[in-house]
């Protein structure tokens, strides 16, 4: 933590943090959902990955194009925030929105200047993002619900669902909707013989790693399976119907025109879709419908119980876990989604010390300007006010090629 930024709460000692299980293999996402802050000024001097327009030399840049890549969760309040952003300040921000392991890997392999993914990363990935970039930042920026919807033909009663019945339907025990499991907390799925079709994604998400947290903790054979365990891309259990969706769009698809589906996406999004949205069993035994408001709940009860235990914005977030607040009414999907930024973006990342100046500005609105659409037009939520502040103070610290450049508010 900088010194600048206020204290985080110490009135509970950290809680017994989580350590993933295996993941899978890194795939490079097959689609592409692009946002883009304006389409106009994009094409002849840009390229999607490098190229920029001229930037000014003398004050604040003008007519720098960012590159981001990684997670699908916040997709729509990105395009709110990058067209804002390029309103203020006339400069471009492209986000693919491709998966948070495809962002990963870009920022990797400096082809992006951020990424955002909603998990922090294994030890593997982070050795190999300090190897390629040096020194990097975490910084939440935003958070929501991951939520459960489905596509059950002539139910229209209310889904209540445990972590166990969640296991349960992807590891393949749970094949049918009127399983016993199932009934018991949902009488009216008594008559509905439908066989489920589990839909995942094929693609390394972090929404997959939400939810296999919750499956972690919720399920000892999830949590003990090799290939399994919590993960952007575990090895999904190979059951009879079930349908690997490549990003977020394909899910949402997948689970509208497949009789008897259930999928995972982010409450803007299924919204959006107006797909039903299951209630899911929290630590206290709860069914809780998410919202902002207990999702708020949790991610604020987390950070609480958290205290000093939080690792600093360049410390190592791989074991911090968002998922089953202890709060009464905390929605048990919640997560933080992070902006990963070298702290030095020389060194061949980022172009120049102009683009780097236009780079901290743009995250800077993020923290900043940009949490004023978290709640109010979009489900998410912001961060704890600390852990924006510390955002701030990370991003004044930044250097390009060990030296300090422009400063633009």
């Amino acid at each position: 933590m900088t010194a600048d930024a206020p204290p985080r709460p110490e009135s509970a000692p950290p809680p017994v943090v989580r350590r993933r299980a295996d993941r899978g293999r890194i795939y490079l996402a097959l689609a592409v959902i692009a946002v883009a802050a304006i389409v106009l000024g994009v094409g002849a001097g840009t390229s999607w990955y490098g190229l920029r327009p001229a930037a000014s030399t003398t004050g604040c840049p003008t007519g720098v194009t960012i590159q981001g890549a990684g997670a699908n969760f916040p997709a729509a309040l990105v395009s709110q925030w990058v067209t804002n952003y390029h309103t203020a300040d006339g400069n471009l921000v492209n986000y693919d929105a491709s998966g948070a392991g495809q962002g990963i890997t870009l920022l990797t392999d400096k082809s992006v200047d951020f990424a955002l993914t909603d998990e922090g990363l294994t030890t593997s990935e982070a050795s190999a993002l300090t190897s390629a970039v040096g020194t990097f930042l975490t910084m939440p920026v935003t958070g929501g619900a991951v939520v459960l919807v489905y596509n059950i033909p002539g139910y229209s009663g209310t889904l209540n669902l445990t972590g166990q019945d969640v296991a349960g339907i992807y590891l393949g025990t749970i094949t049918t909707w009127n399983n016993s499991a199932l009934v018991a907390n949902n009488p009216a799925l008594a008559s509905v013989t439908t066989p489920i079709v589990p839909v995942h994604r094929a693609d390394t998400a972090g929404m997959t790693y939400v939810l296999t947290n919750l499956l972690s903790d919720d399920n000892t054979t999830w949590n003990t399976t090799t290939g399994l365990g919590t993960s952007i891309g575990p090895s999904w259990p190979n059951v009879t119907g079930s349908v690997g969706a490549t990003g977020n769009s394909e899910m949402l698809t997948d689970v509208k025109s497949d009789t008897g589906a259930i999928g995972y996406t982010d409450l803007y999004d299924a919204e959006a879709k107006a797909l039903p949205i299951a209630t899911v069993e929290n630590p206290k035994g709860q069914f809780v419908t998410p919202t902002v408001a207990d999702t708020e709940a949790a991610i604020s009860y987390d950070y609480t119980a958290f205290g000093a235990g939080l690792p600093p914005i360049t410390g190592d977030w791989s074991t911090v876990s968002w998922v089953n607040a202890q709060g009464s009414g905390d929605y048990p999907l919640a997560t933080l989604v992070y902006l990963l930024v070298p702290q030095d973006p020389g060194h061949g990342h980022t172009a120049s010390a102009t683009d780097a100046a236009a780079l901290r500005q743009w995250i800077d609105y993020v923290a900043t300007a940009g949490q004023s659409y978290n709640a109010t037009q979009f489900p998410f939520v912001s961060p704890p006010s600390p852990l924006l502040s510390e955002d701030v103070a990370a991003l004044a610290a930044m250097t390009y090629n060990g030296a300090s450049f422009a400063s633009c508010p």
